[in-house]
């Protein structure tokens, strides 16, 4: 592509993803493999969140490139966000290797049709193990599809509902195009009987099953007979609360969630469990729910056929016929009061249709990350969790989109006027939040109650389709209910749950053990976090706790933002301190947590008031993240005269790879550097064609978009054809890419450094743009490369010291000083002396050290 057609195809910032798509398309026609992964790389690397396509588009450069595991990475990615792609299917099928592969074919077998590819996958199916496949295809009016086994028996097909089932059998066709092989296989078209529940359509063989799935309902329910509201109950009634737990599957999990429930429901005056064997394949699990049921300690009802979640849940509610219900997972676990408080908080608030407590897996309600499977508790953290929970949200209800089945609290008022789940969604998923919705339209409120926290395992059931079978049932909620995408993304940004995790995170750390109390790193800016996230890696292989207080701004608010880097609590907590009472109440959490001390990065970042308040109460360390406590950065330059007193009441300093360095020579300080496992070299093949720099931008700062723009016009007047890759996000993007010698990636991680340099071919590198980062991840995963490299030299050299290839800088150098000295390293590649004073380039500026 010409450097006129690239200015062309990078000036529209609404479009920019669409390009970069049409451009990464063009680059593959025209067999420029590693423009097509720099552009498709990137295209995953912005906003709008990238579909599988554009993942698709990255694998097929990588494949080209011969990077298979970077490839089929890539290709895995795009099955994640589409897992019914045939294209990302059949890439992984011939790609991938091990589970990820026999996925891929079963979704090719079932979902192809093309009969070569299904061919090639049922082959792959048959060398694991599978010697049987099925494909179903249904409509409202009917059930087609083939089957393919090995063995004399031919298989039966069996279709039931909640009243009668059908069976026929499927004798082999000896023509069948998948019929190779000794492999026997027969096709089927049959009429569906109109059913207002769902089907449960089941093919069998020689007395194993090949294919099951839940068949929606083809006739709208008939509601004229449907129960009318009933009178709530008088005043010192306790109404009933029935327990549903549909079964199907994993004893462990049922045998625990049951349990839970029974403790629950002996501290839950008028409750009673339900439990619903839906044809569970079993025997312990039937042996388990008859003995609970014998012993009267629950209600059991059994299904001939399995009718799937929707199917047992609405048979229990059609035969609960008064009071409230709770449905409850099958890998739930209940805390002994959580049940009695839930319907406590659901009769104080009014208007409520459904309640959703906290949970460690329950998407908006999850705790303590939102929306995210964070790990179950034991039985004991639980119980403590819903009893800290109590204390710390007595009385609040919070509404949401939709309430999350896992523990959905529906009262008999919703009940009555919203009926059943509805059965226009595939096998268990999703229709908890059509319920919701419904209830939402009949003027219902959905709400979280975060005074119950109840225990979640998640994803027990269907866990390699589930992602498929979300998906699915997705899209035919929000072409149903059409404004849902939109709430749901204005709750999350909005994120009204947060003061209510952080109230119980709050509480949390409070009944921590004091025995030994957390270290705490103080950082300010995106650079300073990723490098205290490091630091306290460091703390955690020592056997040290470290949390992180981040200070950002936001508005007039100054937020002091505390959180675990390792995912636990706390991650909610936000104080103010802007405000005296913000100051006092960050310093009064910290005396709470009985801190050791605090390690101050970035110090000229953070509130001032702030910083004197907590240096007057807590013992510190001073953590060397920049350049910010010298006078100037330049060798002997001591510090800055603002500092003088802060460096003086430190306990002593610390600093990561190269801030030892500066703190030693610049400073004049003695520190103590944290012992790092030293990273292993890694090995790229030598690149051919012209040189490929790296340079890493951490900042997105005017500095580094100022170094790009000169760099790239120094390359292109010495007439090189050197390209620039800027590893990281700028102040402008497409400013820099509509430079025919410029690629930008966007925002990078540790683990895509590999492939980066590989993909790029990059043959060089520049890790000082502008203030440096001492110890911050991104530089010790470049330097482990084994790259060439520029950066800042902060120790005077000693004969025989460092590698001969990288440029050493010497500290203080400006900005135009850098790119003479990386222009004539990366184009001319000749021995500079710091001595040298005339040259096209400004050589003199450069120090190359033998």
């Amino acid at each position: 592509m010409t450097a006129d057609a690239r200015r062309i195809a990078f000036t529209s910032r609404t479009l920019h993803h669409v390009d970069l798509e049409r451009a990464a398309v063009g680059a593959l026609e025209a067999r420029d493999f590693r423009r097509a992964f720099a552009l498709a790389d990137r295209r995953c690397r912005i906003l709008p969140h990238p579909g599988a396509r554009a993942y698709l588009l990255r694998a097929e450069a990588l494949f080209r490139l011969d990077l298979m595991d970077a490839a089929v990475a890539s290709v895995a990615k795009a099955r994640e966000l589409e897992p019914d792609d045939l294209a990302a299917a059949r890439r992984m099928m011939a790609w991938g290797d091990g589970l990820a592969q026999i996925e891929a074919a079963r979704s090719v077998a079932r979902r192809d049709d093309d009969p070569d590819s299904v061919r090639s996958a049922l082959l792959l199916l048959e060398q694991s193990g599978q010697d049987n496949c099925a494909r179903i295809d249904f409509l409202d009016e009917e059930v087609k599809g083939w089957v393919t086994w090995r063995g004399a028996d031919d298989p039966r097909l069996s279709l039931a509902q909640a009243d009668q089932s059908s069976t026929v059998q499927l004798p082999a066709d000896p023509r069948h195009r998948f019929a190779l092989n000794g492999r026997r296989a027969a096709s089927f078209r049959l009429m569906r009987p109109a059913s207002a529940t769902s089907q449960r359509l089941e093919i069998a063989q020689a007395g194993r099953v090949v294919a099951s799935i839940q068949l929606p309902a083809n006739r709208a329910p008939d509601r004229r007979d449907a129960p009318q509201r009933r009178p709530p109950a008088r005043n010192g009634e306790t109404p009933s609360l029935t327990i549903i737990i549909p079964v199907y599957r994993d004893l462990d999990a049922t045998r625990a969630c049951i349990e839970s429930a029974l403790t629950a429901v002996a501290c839950t005056p008028g409750a009673t469990i339900v439990a619903v064997d839906d044809a569970s394949p079993e025997p312990d699990i039937k042996r388990l729910l008859g003995e609970l049921a014998s012993g009267q300690r629950i209600r059991l009802l059994t299904n001939a056929h399995n009718l799937g979640f929707v199917g047992a849940v609405n048979r229990a509610l059609a035969e609960t016929d008064s009071g409230d219900v709770v449905l409850l997972n099958s890998d739930a676990t209940v805390p002994k009061h959580a049940l009695q408080r839930l319907r406590s908080a659901v009769q104080a608030t009014p208007g409520v249709g459904t309640a959703t407590p906290l949970s460690n897996n329950g998407e908006y309600t999850s705790f303590p990350i939102p929306n995210r499977l964070n790990p179950l508790p034991s039985p004991n953290e639980l119980e403590l969790l819903d009893e800290l929970a109590g204390a710390a949200n007595s009385g609040m209800a919070i509404d949401i989109p939709n309430g999350i089945g896992f523990c959905l609290y529906i009262t008999r008022e919703c009940l009555d006027a919203v009926h059943a789940l509805s059965d226009d969604f595939y096998r268990g998923y999703l229709e908890d939040v059509d319920f919701c919705l419904r209830a939402a339209e009949a003027g219902f409120r959905n709400v979280c109650i975060p005074s119950v926290f109840v225990g979640h395992e998640g994803s027990r059931s269907f866990l390699g389709e589930k992602r498929s079978l979300v998906l699915r049932n997705l899209r035919v909620l929000e072409h149903r209910y059409r404004r849902y995408a939109t709430e749901c993304a204005a709750f999350l940004l909005a994120d009204p749950l947060r003061d209510c995790r952080a109230a119980l995170e709050l509480k949390l750390l409070c009944n921590e053990p004091r025995a030994a109390g957390p270290q705490i790193i103080l950082c300010s800016s995106a650079v300073g976090r990723e490098i205290a996230i490091r630091r306290c890696r460091q703390l955690a292989a020592d056997d040290r706790r470290g949390l992180i207080v981040h200070f950002r701004a936001e508005g007039r608010r100054q937020l002091a933002a505390i959180f675990a880097p390792d995912g636990g609590a706390p991650q909610s907590i936000a104080l103010d301190v802007a405000a005296p009472e913000g100051r006092d109440a960050l310093l009064k959490l910290l005396a709470d947590l009985q801190v050791r001390s605090l390690e101050i990065a970035e110090p000229s970042r953070i509130p001032g008031a702030c910083l004197a308040q907590l240096t007057q109460h807590f013992a510190y360390e001073l953590l060397i993240t920049d350049t910010s406590l010298a006078a100037r950065a330049a060798i002997g330059s001591g510090l800055h005269p603002d500092w003088t007193s802060l460096v003086e009441g430190a306990r002593g300093v610390i600093a990561i790879g190269d801030g030892a360095a500066f703190a030693v020579s610049v400073l004049g300080l003695e520190v103590v550097r944290p012992s790092t496992p030293p990273a292993r070299p890694a090995r790229h093949p030598a690149m051919s064609g012209p040189a490929r720099l790296g340079v890493l931008a951490l900042h997105g700062s005017a500095a580094e978009f100022r170094f790009v723009r000169a760099l790239s016009d120094q390359i292109a007047d010495a007439n090189a054809d050197a390209e620039i890759i800027v590893l990281g996000a700028t102040l402008d993007d497409l400013k820099l890419m509509q430079r025919a010698n410029v690629m930008v990636t966007g925002d990078i991680a540790v683990d895509d450094v590999a492939t980066l340099i590989e993909g790029h071919g990059i043959t060089k590198l520049v890790l000082d743009i502008g203030e440096p980062a001492f110890g911050h991840p991104l530089v010790d995963a470049l330097l482990a490369s084994g790259l060439p490299a520029a950066a800042t030299e902060w120790l005077p050299a000693t004969p025989g010291r460092g590698r001969k290839t990288d440029l050493k800088l010497q500290p203080g150098f400006d900005a135009n000083d850098v790119v003479a000295a990386v222009l004539d390293w990366v184009v001319e590649d000749v021995q500079l002396h710091p001595d040298r004073r005339i040259s096209r380039h400004r050589l003199e500026v450069g120090a190359r050290l033998p």
